[in-house]
């Protein structure tokens, strides 16, 4: 079996983690997707547990997730297996991005090959949809700071329920964790959404901040001591805010990226 293969932005190697679960490092980000403590069980911590997912499901009603980005396609993995662990009767629609055509085509076959997408163009959009019995899944391919724009103008985008913001790191994918980007989330989702990502970063939370979100603290995966939450209701924590405004870092903002 190979443990590596070439996709549209480099190589990928595969790597097994700690809880028997596969994850790929990616040359063109130098990063690996996931935490190697274990890539499916950092998934379930991260978001559907971060995203309290299981809520939803007991809310029993129609919602929407968005996975920012694909990468292996353990998000929707283990979202789909919550759903038939709790006997979900309602409808799911999921979104992705992903900007490696090649990436997504592999993540299906190895993580979920079950499942059928289609491809699809419409306008300037390129995406991947499977339909199955109470669930559609859309796939967008390529920068979703245009994909994902284009989709909700062209209609294809439902209000949000939950995001995992589970985008390569701040530091070598600043682009979608700018100010400008979770402006973009909060006018997509609907009032009740949460967003969870596996970040701590002080920069990342004051662009949250600065874009509209409550930003809360919690307990990280495994060795990593704390990840971020964030909704639209309530307010940061006056502890919190305190420990952001003493920090020299700043918001990322897109006019800074190079």
């Amino acid at each position: 079996m190979n443990d590596s293969f070439k996709g549209k932005l480099g190589s990928y190697k595969i790597l097994k983690t700690e809880d028997n679960t596969e994850t790929l490092y990616s040359e063109f980000f130098d990063e690996a997707c996931h935490n190697l403590s274990g890539a499916y069980a950092e998934t379930v911590h991260n978001y559907i547990h971060g995203c309290h997912i299981p809520d939803l499901f007991h809310q029993d009603k129609n919602f929407a997730v968005l996975d920012v980005g694909f990468g292996v396609g353990v998000g929707l993995k283990a979202l789909l297996e919550e759903m038939d662990k709790h006997s979900f009767t309602h409808h799911l629609t999921y979104y992705s991005i992903e900007l490696d055509e090649d990436l997504f085509l592999w993540s299906v076959h190895a993580t979920l090959p079950e499942l059928k997408f289609e491809r699809k163009t419409e306008s300037d959009l390129l995406y991947f949809e499977c339909v199955v019995s109470n669930a559609i899944m859309k796939i967008f391919i390529g920068d979703g700071r245009k994909t994902l724009p284009l989709a909700r103008d062209l209609g294809h985008i439902l209000p949000l329920d939950a995001i995992f913001q589970d985008a390569f790191s701040p530091k070598k994918n600043p682009a979608l964790w700018s100010v400008e980007w979770f402006t973009f989330l909060k006018s997509s989702s609907a009032p009740s959404v949460r967003l969870s990502t596996y970040s701590s970063s002080i920069s990342i939370r004051k662009s949250l901040l600065q874009s509209g979100w409550t930003v809360i603290n919690d307990r990280g995966f495994a060795m990593k001591r704390t990840m971020t939450k964030a909704n639209l209701v309530g307010e940061t924590s006056p502890e919190l805010l305190d420990q952001l405004a003493r920090s020299p870092s700043r918001a990322i903002l897109d006019v800074d990226i190079s």
